[in-house]
């Protein structure tokens, strides 16, 4: 895909379009766009025939997801290259469906954010009652994810389970930075108070006052 292709050429209006029963009307720009990704995902997925036997299925899911990136707010370059990079790396050789494709486009490693699985654990950790006084939080995206997820259910919940739930509201987070978005600062869990230490002559009578109690004389 070349990073050239501007993919904020899509219009809103060819969402209405994709719902009108007539002939939809694609601007070059955004067909150039639609075109190389399914390229590219037919180069990377060798069972890409089992999803799109067919030219017509085929060309049916280039409009299902212009409409899907429409409707998630997919109008960044960046954000599709993000979901080729996790469709190649995933080892399916299927083409992955449409909402998948979708969560890729916001995967948190494309923000210089911990993947979803990392991030959980920080949250498990971080989230622990024991932790929470002195908990440090790698981005606020991973903290509102946790908050929104419930730090008491993420603790109770097996790690599948609770992994799931996690990854949803850190979706969340992810789409929200993609649209320029800025979140809440994370709190900053607080330093211990630096101890007095005391003057020298203060230390100096103590540790004599010391010796005097065990009986050491100075040499």
């Amino acid at each position: 895909m070349k990073a050239s292709a501007l993919v904020s050429s899509i219009k809103p209006q060819h969402i209405a379009a994709l719902q009108a029963p007539k002939v939809v009307e694609v601007d070059p720009a955004t067909r150039q766009v639609i075109n190389e990704l399914f390229e590219t995902m037919k180069g990377i997925k060798p069972a890409w025939r089992q999803c799109w036997p067919t030219q017509r299925e085929y060309d049916s899911a280039k409009l299902e997801w212009l409409a899907a990136f429409m409707r998630n707010g997919i109008c960044q370059i960046e954000q599709i290259q993000n979901g080729i990079r996790m469709a190649a790396a995933s080892t399916s050789p299927f083409v992955p469906p449409t909402g998948e494709f979708v969560a890729w486009c916001f995967a948190p490693e494309g923000f210089g954010l911990p993947s979803a699985e990392r991030a959980y654990a920080q949250a498990v950790r971080n989230g622990h009652p024991a932790q929470m006084s002195c908990a440090r939080w790698s981005h606020p995206a991973v903290f509102h994810a946790a908050v929104a997820a419930g730090f008491s259910t993420l603790q109770r919940l097996e790690s599948g389970l609770g992994l799931k739930r996690f990854a949803a509201k850190y979706l969340e987070q992810c789409k929200k930075l993609a649209r320029g978005e800025e979140l809440a600062p994370a709190p900053v869990a607080a330093l211990p108070a630096p101890q007095n230490m005391g003057s020298p002559e203060v230390a100096a009578a103590q540790l004599a006052a010391m010796r005097e109690k065990l009986g050491v004389r100075r040499g």
